[in-house]
């Protein structure tokens, strides 16, 4: 189980006005109280936690959980933002699971994504110095941050996640550099390749058609 912690360095990709949320991987929830508390939200999450932030313990709190994998999310419902935080890495194929998020996105909606950064300097001092990619399992608790985790199925950087998104009808509107390295210099961390450990991105679907082909790594 990996720890949970409230995501506050994405607060601020989180539109102020959206009425309902879906969260894919949401953990214990805890990502709540980044959401307005009028929202309807809905957690997909397939670990059936004991420590659940539902509405009815939390205020604010989700008003569902879906104990699936997303693929087995079947309920007819779309919402004005999907968040997928440190998920796409994880998954066999990013292109499904984005194609997911165009069938339950609202049109004016958003999707609201979290990478870890393949070009940060904690990796590339890794390979560059140690001449070593030592994968570690963050799930039994060894401490790692960036790419390293042994359950990551694919590798990101900005630039790739920009092709991908191009590619697969996605516009977009914000990035931030997250988990920085260099606290004392935020302004320029959307603009680094090396200095985040993370990106956020914020995006508007431009194209709804599903697309199998563009894995633009």
């Amino acid at each position: 189980m990996y720890p949970n912690k409230v995501r506050r360095d994405i607060a601020i990709l989180v539109p102020p006005d959206v009425k309902s949320v879906l969260e894919i991987g949401a953990g214990s929830g805890r990502n709540c109280v980044l959401y307005p508390k009028d929202a309807y939200k809905v957690a997909i999450e397939p670990e059936n936690r004991e420590d659940m932030q539902t509405a009815d313990k939390v205020a604010g709190g989700f008003n569902e959980y879906h104990h699936v994998f997303y693929e087995q999310y079947t309920e007819d419902r779309k919402f004005d933002l999907i968040v997928i935080c440190d998920v796409l890495e994880h998954v066999n194929d990013p292109v499904d699971m984005i194609n997911f998020c165009k069938k339950h996105l609202n049109p004016e909606g958003h999707i609201l994504i979290s990478l870890p950064n393949f070009l940060s300097l904690e990796t590339i001092f890794q390979i560059l110095v140690f001449r070593d990619f030592r994968y570690v399992r963050v799930d039994q608790g060894e401490r790692c941050y960036g790419v390293l985790d042994i359950n990551h199925k694919t590798f990101w950087t900005k630039k790739s996640f920009r092709r991908f998104a191009k590619e697969n009808g996605l516009e977009i509107e914000q990035t931030i550099g997250i988990r920085k390295q260099l606290k004392f210099m935020p302004r320029l961390l959307a603009h680094s390749n090396f200095l985040p450990l993370q990106y956020g991105f914020l995006i508007k679907v431009k194209d709804f058609t599903p697309n199998e082909r563009h894995w633009g790594m």
